[in-house]
């Protein structure tokens, strides 16, 4: 991904087959919408490959967040997030998807963000079930160790070095990655923060659950939910 931007109406057509062209394109001029797009650069042009639709006012409601299918996986919809959160300017931010997207849920938690609430909406003259979320208590805190996090911890009997300095978000704390040896060529394993155990699990999604604490990251399946 070369990059997150602010998209014209010449985008409209290119970002979402599944939505009507002109809806988008009202987004697009709307002076109380924000859209990202993530742009893939592929030789001489700039492949659009997903966005993120954030209204604004008393809250920033993320309202869409969307990823192509041959894009997922690449830790688009992270990126496009965190995107968000760097403009943060002060007010609350909430975020709302279907109540049937289990993968939503988690993603959102992982970044802090609790379900408050339920609302409804209507597409085609079929209803659907929407949660809410918002920042929660604890939310400030959830991308803070909870314990020091070592320059190396022991796993397998032998020191193992941490990369402290890229911390991968948890629902309660964040996760550090582990290498083999000094020279940091080869990753090992993760540390969580929260506990500060190394008995961390991770498969080919990117999902990292502790299994001491229950501490989770699993960003990249909200790539397949979006309103």
């Amino acid at each position: 991904m070369s990059g997150a931007r602010r998209p014209d109406s010449s985008d409209a057509g290119r970002l979402l087959l599944t939505v009507h062209p002109e809806t988008l394109a009202d987004r697009i001029d709307d002076p109380d919408a924000t859209l990202l797009v993530a742009e893939h650069a592929a030789g001489d042009t700039e492949q659009v490959q997903g966005f993120v639709d954030i209204e604004a006012g008393e809250e920033r409601t993320i309202r869409w967040l969307h990823v192509d299918p041959e894009a997922r996986g690449a830790g688009i919809a992270t990126a496009l997030f965190e995107r968000v959160a760097e403009t943060d300017d002060g007010t609350p931010l909430t975020a709302r998807i279907l109540d049937a997207a289990v993968e939503g849920s988690e993603f959102l938690e992982g970044f802090g963000l609790e379900p408050d609430d339920t609302d409804h909406l209507s597409v085609g003259g079929e209803e659907f079930a929407v949660a809410v979320f918002t920042e929660g208590e604890g939310s400030s805190d959830a991308n803070e160790p909870a314990v020091a996090v070592p320059g190396s911890v022991p796993v397998d009997g032998t020191e193992r070095p941490l990369d402290r300095e890229e911390a991968i978000p948890g629902r309660d704390a964040p996760f550090f990655r582990t290498y083999a040896s000094e020279d940091r060529a080869d990753p090992y394993g993760y540390f969580c923060s929260n506990c500060g155990s190394t008995d961390v699990s991770a498969d080919g999604l990117d999902r990292l659950e502790c299994g001491e604490c229950g501490n989770l990251h699993r960003a990249e399946e909200w790539d397949r939910s979006y309103l």
